[in-house]
């Protein structure tokens, strides 16, 4: 069978599956009798490949019935057809009699203001469905936020599948990125680590979250700290790098970190100081993961966290910024010997972007997303900065950002695959 047809058919499996199981709680949880998803041709919406095309008025309405009714008014019916998942396809000029008949007490739309991938409709088709739809509806339009966030974030099985092995090939190709596959000290530059990983998935047919992400210098013994994020940096010796990178595949996206120490001439092992900070790192994660649990919003779990690892000896630091745009945790000696730790467990899955994707995030500076309940099968990156002071280094500090794809399940947090557990080495 050819490639082509089968990843069309397991993505179509999940679009089903997601019809069948998640929609009718998504819909009935939040109050929502109708759902109108508003496509304007030529205008992508975050939520096409989801709903099977890219035009048209797609119509999700609760009848009372166990199933909700799909209608999709104004779609290529020849591509709608063959996915074998609406009830009805018709003309978009029938939207207003379609409407009347079922007569929705609410009417959810694409547009919102806190949620990038709810607010798909622009505002002059927004208004053109006001329109439409008369002085009769138009007071009973609200945002669909909560709908997508729920359809989105509520996971079947066939999803969680295609998004464990899309992380294992995240994992796979980071890991070669920072060998000495790839890595040869004194003449590999930060670039060139960036253009062997687009050159990969170009090969296998997979584009990256980021175009031409490259790793940077988190430490080094012989260079100066204004060259470790320079693209034409020559890695060296003793150098510490940190590599984000994530793949976007069949409508999901990942987002993780791999770490690797350059050895120096005599060294076996990462420095001592270094894996000191490495090992509270770790130590830090054990606490964090027994504290992210179903039921509670992401505000909740949060607080929970800061004092666990208050508790533990940790310090919690709570950033209202987000320490990658403005600034991150100092480095610099302070007299406070305990570990800080910042933590932004966001929302990924559909997209390794967290700006974008929907679903709950822990982070102080993730407000927006505060109030969202954590519920079973929500994927999330499982992020968080550690700054360790090093006594070898005058009471200076290094700081590890760990990041791994991890599920939230009535058990607690459970890995899609081995997550980080040590620095990489390169001889």
């Amino acid at each position: 069978m050819y490639k082509a047809k089968v990843y069309w058919e397991r993505l179509n499996l999940i679009r089903k599956e997601k019809f069948d199981l998640i929609l009718p709680g998504a819909m009935r949880d939040n109050g929502i009798d109708m759902w109108i998803h508003a496509i304007r041709e030529g205008n992508f919406d975050p939520l096409a490949v989801d709903l099977g095309g890219d035009i048209g008025y797609f119509i999700f309405t609760d009848r009372g019935q166990e199933r909700i009714e799909r209608a999709v008014l104004g779609g290529d019916e020849g591509i709608l057809e063959q996915l074998d998942v609406y009830d009805i396809l018709g003309d978009a000029n029938d939207l207003k009699k379609f409407v009347d008949e079922r007569n929705p007490k609410k009417i959810a739309v694409n547009k919102s203001e806190n949620l990038a991938v709810a607010d798909g409709i622009s505002y002059t088709e927004y208004l053109k469905l006001v329109k439409i739809l008369g002085d009769d509806h138009k007071e009973k339009l609200v945002s669909a936020e909560q709908v997508i966030t729920d359809f989105r974030t509520k996971r079947v099985m066939s999803e969680i599948v295609e998004y464990g092995k899309l992380c294992q090939t995240t994992q796979m190709l980071i890991e070669r990125a920072l060998s000495y596959e790839v890595i040869k000290p004194g003449a590999t530059t930060l670039e060139d680590i960036g253009w062997w990983m687009e050159d990969q998935l170009l090969s296998i047919g997979l584009k990256p979250t980021f175009e031409l992400n490259i790793p940077y210098v988190i430490h080094s013994a012989t260079s100066e700290k204004e060259e470790h994020r320079l693209k034409e940096y020559v890695i060296q010796k003793g150098d510490l790098m940190q590599y984000d990178f994530g793949i976007d595949f069949m409508n999901l996206g990942t987002d993780m970190k791999r770490i690797v120490y350059v050895l120096r001439d005599g060294e076996k092992e990462v420095p001592k100081g270094i894996q000191h900070g490495w090992d509270q790192a770790l130590k830090a994660r054990k606490i964090i993961r027994k504290n992210i649990k179903v039921g509670r919003t992401a505000g909740e779990t949060l607080t929970a966290i800061g004092n666990a690892l208050e508790e533990a000896g940790f310090k919690y630091v709570h950033l209202d910024v987000d320490p990658m745009i403005s600034r991150l945790p100092s480095l610099e000696p302070d007299g406070e010997e305990r570990t800080g730790v910042t933590i932004d467990c966001h929302c990924v899955g559909n997209t390794g972007n967290s700006e974008v994707a929907s679903g709950p995030s822990i982070a102080g500076f993730r407000q927006d997303r505060a109030h969202l309940l954590i519920k079973p099968r929500n994927i999330f990156a499982f992020e968080f900065i550690a700054v360790t002071p090093v006594p070898d280094w005058g009471g200076r500090k290094i700081r590890f950002n760990i990041e791994d794809n991890a599920i939230v399940t009535e058990l607690g947090v459970e890995w899609l695959y081995p997550p980080n557990k040590k620095i990489m080495l390169i001889h």
